[in-house]
């Protein structure tokens, strides 16, 4: 007869509790609260690994078989109603929130869960885990219920095949499994941290972990309770969750601390001892009973809550989790515990197949419909939209027809060149210049033997780093190079690309002693809000952005900026100084009803067109004596100033433009 150990609950407690101030990110004096508390799903995994394979393990010593319809309708009932219930109650939220490549990621997020493989496209589709991008996908939790879900099918699967050929090599069999999968792991993780994180093959040696202990109990009976190594994996665990950080390798050896912590309380913890009697006090394993409801309920509340909160601090954090405990116990009440053990298997199996259905048919509509993007007409005209997609799809074209002998302008950065490409190409003058426009966009950009090396990162960033390589290492254009254009996010600051700068000096050791311009960024939101986002949320205009905008601060000293290059001549185009002085009542917000940005920092080509012209016609006196207007044209200028334009100035720099 299956005994129950509050302790245990009390473990999944500790866990629960890790997980959701570990996605809080509680701030106290700039520093962000228990950093490592994603190891609670370490713990998790162990704690599943041990009480499934005790199901399993007893059930074919009792019979010499697994009742495989019994056990699955025991996981059905135990995770899906309640999975059901969020999912219904986000829809709404969804649909009036996301924008439609949000809604479309959300619905095939739910799609995928729903066929137990959201770890699988979570791996393929988002950023590193943790990364703010991440905080705002509702369903990105759910990678580890899908872990869980493969090992509820694959280990089954393990354990009649070996029972039916290897006899009684049960141990050895699941240490070998154990052992490749922590292999894998420990080798997955130094090339592909992504993978090393989702995949069911690094992580199955922590539920085995588990396994091997359930083993333990079923053959040999429970160990005899033993205070200090309970209380020993109690401080493994804990211990784990206050020191790993960010930056911890994981899942990777360090891992095993955790997972021996948790064995150990498994194994030697009971209410005989003080590890046990803490673990199994009302209040911890009360919060152990509705972790499973805690952990469904509050990935979703936080990622919504942050995306309409316009500062998420800790008062919103705080009332966040009050919300995730008030909803998490009604959720157990009246959903997961009832369901969990109801007799009425018909009046069960009949809101099941109602429920996945749909479901199904909400996740087909949303994929079907591209996400509805009907909703945002309102805010972003469709007019507007087309001509703005049109305008970007332009940008592989532009080294099209590249003419032999010309003086070359070349125009290179991170996604930022993309658009910044486009808006530049039309105040270029032609007859005297040819623009050659590259972006480094996941590059992996090296400098060996006097010859650039860009392999991309991914197949699909090919389009990019192909012709970057091709280019970039063409020294006829490089002979004949004038001007070299950088436009990067936050050029001094951002920590991808660091090799922008070396970059942009072997360019000029090749080139015709060009001049180099980096040009600064306009306005930008924090990163968990997109522009687009909030005007849909709110019913506004872009002005609303640029109210929130949090970058660039005026005055910024460059030269204490982490990449600025101290030996590099170079001209800082300070875009905002130039436009509007910093005063945002002075500037503009949209062009021909496309917002300056979209998403939280890329400027949108038809602004950036707008914003560049109004800049040359404005400020013309400052850009000749920057050198600018040596290669743009002002927008408007007569042939004579566009004549005058291209004679070589060597006037001083101005202040609004600080050149180095």
């Amino acid at each position: 007869m299956k005994v129950y150990r509050p302790e245990i609950d009390g473990l999944r407690a500790i866990s629960v509790i890790a997980v959701i101030l570990y996605h809080a990110e509680f701030t106290v004096a700039g520093h962000t609260l228990l950093q490592g508390g994603y190891i609670g799903v370490d713990v998790f995994f162990v704690i599943s690994g041990f009480l499934i394979s005790q199901i399993l393990l007893t059930e074919i010593e009792a019979t010499g078989r697994i009742d495989f319809l019994k056990f699955y309708t025991r996981r059905a009932r135990r995770i899906l109603p309640a999975l059901f219930a969020v999912i219904f109650a986000t829809m709404p939220f969804a649909y009036f929130l996301l924008l439609p490549s949000e809604l479309l990621d959300y619905a095939n997020s739910i799609g995928s869960s729903l066929l137990f493989g959201s770890n699988i496209y979570f791996y393929f589709t988002a950023a590193q885990y943790g990364e703010p991008i991440t905080l705002l996908k509702p369903f990105l939790h759910t990678w580890s219920l899908s872990v869980e879900e493969q090992f509820y099918i694959g280990f089954p699967i393990l354990l009649l095949i070996v029972r039916r050929y290897f006899k009684s090599r049960f141990l050895p069999c699941v240490l070998l499994v154990a052992a490749l999968s922590f292999a894998f792991c420990v080798v997955t993780v130094r090339h592909d941290l992504q993978q090393a994180f989702y995949s069911p093959l690094t992580r199955a040696w922590e539920l085995l972990a588990g396994t091997l202990l359930a083993y333990q109990e079923v053959r040999r009976g429970r160990i005899r309770p033993q205070p200090l190594l309970a209380a020993a994996g109690l401080v493994l665990v804990l211990g784990s969750l206050i020191l790993f950080g960010k930056d911890t390798v994981h899942p990777g050896r360090v891992t095993v601390i955790p997972v021996i912590g948790t064995c150990l309380v498994l194994a030697f913890a009971s209410r005989e001892n003080a590890a046990g009697r803490l673990l199994a006090s009302r209040p911890a394993a009360l919060t152990g009973l509705v972790s499973y409801s805690l952990y469904l309920w509050h990935y979703p509340i936080f990622a919504f809550w942050r995306l309409t909160s316009l500062n998420f601090d800790n008062g919103d954090k705080f009332l966040a989790i009050a919300a995730t405990a008030l909803v998490a116990v009604v959720s157990f009440v009246i959903i997961e515990k009832p369901f969990r053990f109801t007799r009425r298997n018909r009046a069960f199996w009949i809101s099941l197949g109602s429920s996945v259905a749909t479901i199904t048919a909400a996740v087909l509509s949303a994929i079907t419909m591209a996400g509805f993007p009907h909703r945002l007409d309102e805010v972003y005209p469709p007019l507007a939209q087309a001509n703005e997609a049109r305008l970007e799809s332009t940008f592989l074209s532009l080294n099209d027809n590249i003419q032999a002998g010309k003086p070359v302008i070349f125009i290179i950065g991170d996604s930022h060149a993309r658009n910044w490409s486009i808006a530049l190409k039309n105040y270029i003058d032609s007859d005297r210049y040819q623009v050659v426009a590259l972006s480094y966009l996941n590059c992996m950009v090296e400098i060996k033997n006097d010859i650039v090396k860009a392999p991309s990162r991914a197949s699909i960033y090919d389009k990019y780093c192909i012709p970057f390589e091709k280019y970039i290492n063409d020294k006829s254009l490089l002979s004949r190079t004038k001007a070299i254009f950088l436009t990067s996010l936050r050029p001094f600051e951002y920590t991808v690309n660091p090799f922008r700068f070396e970059l942009l000096s072997w360019m000029k050791s090749h080139s015709d002693n060009a001049r180099i311009f980096v040009f600064g960024n306009y306005f930008q939101l924090d990163q968990l809000h997109s522009c687009l986002g909030l005007m849909f949320q709110r019913k506004s205009d872009a002005s609303i952005c640029l109210r929130e905008a949090t970058y660039p601060p005026a005055n910024q000293d460059l030269a204490q900026l982490p990449f600025f290059p101290p030996d590099l001549a170079f001209t800082y185009v300070d875009t905002v100084k130039l436009h509007c002085d910093y005063d945002k009542e002075k500037c503009l917000t949209s062009s021909r009803g496309v917002p300056f940005i979209t998403d939280w920092n890329h400027m949108t080509a038809e602004f950036l067109t707008t914003l560049i012209g109004d800049i040359l016609e404005k400020r013309t006196a400052d850009l000749r004596s920057d050198g600018l207007l040596d290669f743009l044209v002002p927008p408007h200028a007569t042939e004579a100033e566009r004549t005058a334009s291209s004679q070589p100035n060597s006037g001083a720099t101005s202040a609004a433009s600080p050149s180095n």
